[in-house]
C-alpha cells in the first residue's frame, strides 16, 4: 500500500479517537470504517485521491465528515438522514456505514468539489473557555475591552458576551440568552466579575455570513451529527446575530492586525484572540501574527492545542484548559489575581 494511502488511514482513525473523546460515538464508527475502506482501496480512497498530502492540521477527515452531512442536511442523502440524529435519525453507526460508503459512490464528484474548502466552524462552545479570559483581563484592569478575533469565521464568538454561563459555583451573562452552557465547567473560572465589550472586530479569509441560509448550512455541516446540544448552540448563535448585526472582515489576520494595532488605543483594554485557529496558518503568517502583537500594547488570549490538552493562555500565562469544543473547561485558580 502507497505510504500516502496508509498516511490518510492513519488520519482517519487518529479523528475517530478524537471523535470518541470529545462524545461522538457515530463519528468514531464511521471514521474507523472509513480507515477501513482506504485500506481496501473502496470509495473513501477513491473520494480523498489527491488529497493524500494534506497535512493533519489541515482537517481533511472533517472536510469529508462535514461535506457528507452538507448532504444529509440539504435533503440529498434521504438514507442517511434516516441514522443521523441531526435530521432525526437513530445514531445507528452500523447501520450508518453502509449507506455512508453508497453516498461516497453515488454523490462522489459533489463531496470532492466540497473537499476543498477549509474546516469552517469557530465552535460557540469555546467562548465558555475563553470567558474567563475576558473576565480576567477587564478585572486586571478596570477598563472597557475592545475585542479583536482572527480567524472569526462567522463571527459569533465574537459575541461571547451576550451568552450565558453557568456552573455550580455562579453564573455570567443575559439570563434570558439563546445560548446557554450549563455544563462546560468542571473547575470554572471566577464568574463574580464584570466585563463591557464597547467595540469589536473580526477577521477571517472565508468568512460566512451565519445569517444566510447558505452560510447556515456550511456552519451546521461541520457540527458532528449526533451532538444535538452543539447544534442547538449553534442555531441560538445565528438568532442571536441576526438581532446583532456584524460584518467579519475577509482579510489575512496579519494585515488586519498590523492595520488595528498601528496606533495605540487609550481608556480601552485591547484583546487580540483566536481559538484553534493557528493550525491553519502558514509558519510566514504566524511570524507576521505574532510581530503585530509583540509591538502593541495588547493582551493576546487564546484556545489552542498545547502538547496533550487544548490551552486556553492569556499571554504567556496559562489560564486553564478545555476539550476542543470548550466542553471539561477546567481553571487554574492559581493564575487568576485577587
Amino acid at each position: 500500500m502507497p505510504e500516502a494511502t496508509e498516511a490518510v488511514a492513519r488520519r482517519l482513525r487518529r479523528q475517530a479517537a478524537y471523535c470518541l473523546v470529545d462524545g461522538s460515538p457515530l463519528y468514531a464508527s464511521l471514521l474507523k470504517a472509513a480507515a477501513d475502506d482506504v485500506e481496501a482501496e473502496g470509495p473513501v480512497r477513491q473520494v480523498l485521491a489527491g488529497f493524500e498530502n494534506d497535512t493533519w492540521s489541515s482537517a481533511l477527515s472533517l472536510r469529508l465528515m462535514g461535506a457528507v452531512h452538507r448532504l444529509v442536511l440539504d435533503d440529498s442523502l434521504p438514507e442517511l438522514a434516516r441514522h443521523y440524529p441531526s435530521t432525526g435519525g437513530d445514531g445507528d453507526a452500523t447501520a450508518a456505514w453502509p449507506v455512508f460508503r453508497q453516498a461516497l459512490i453515488d454523490q462522489r464528484e459533489r463531496i470532492r468539489s466540497l473537499l476543498p474548502g477549509g474546516c469552517q466552524t469557530n465552535e460557540v462552545g469555546r467562548c465558555a473557555a475563553l470567558l474567563g479570559g475576558f473576565l480576567e483581563v477587564a478585572h486586571r484592569t478596570g477598563l472597557p475591552l475592545r475585542i479583536l478575533e482572527i480567524g472569526s469565521s462567522a463571527g459569533l464568538n465574537l459575541r461571547w458576551d451576550r451568552y450565558r454561563y453557568e456552573s455550580a459555583e455562579g453564573t455570567w451573562g443575559d439570563p434570558y440568552s439563546k445560548v446557554r452552557f450549563q455544563h462546560s465547567y468542571e473547575v470554572p473560572p471566577p464568574l463574580n466579575r464584570s466585563a463591557q465589550v464597547v467595540e469589536r472586530k473580526g477577521c477571517d479569509l472565508h468568512p460566512i455570513d451565519a445569517t444566510s441560509d447558505e452560510g447556515g448550512l456550511t456552519l451546521r455541516s461541520f457540527i458532528w451529527a449526533d451532538q444535538l446540544g452543539r447544534l442547538a448552540q449553534l442555531d441560538g448563535a445565528i438568532e442571536i446575530a441576526r438581532s446583532m448585526p456584524l460584518d467579519v472582515e475577509q482579510i489575512d489576520a496579519g494585515a488586519f492586525l498590523e492595520r488595528e494595532l498601528a496606533e495605540p488605543r487609550h481608556g480601552v483594554s485591547t484583546v487580540v484572540y483566536h481559538s484553534i485557529f493557528m493550525q491553519y496558518v502558514s509558519e510566514p503568517g504566524r511570524q507576521r501574527i505574532k510581530a503585530a502583537i509583540e509591538a502593541a500594547d495588547v493582551f493576546h488570549l487564546r484556545m489552542e492545542p498545547g502538547e496533550n490538552v487544548i490551552e486556553v493562555r492569556l499571554d504567556d500565562e496559562l489560564l486553564g484548559t478545555a476539550g476542543a469544543h470548550g466542553t471539561r473547561v477546567r481553571w487554574n485558580v492559581d493564575s487568576t489575581r485577587a
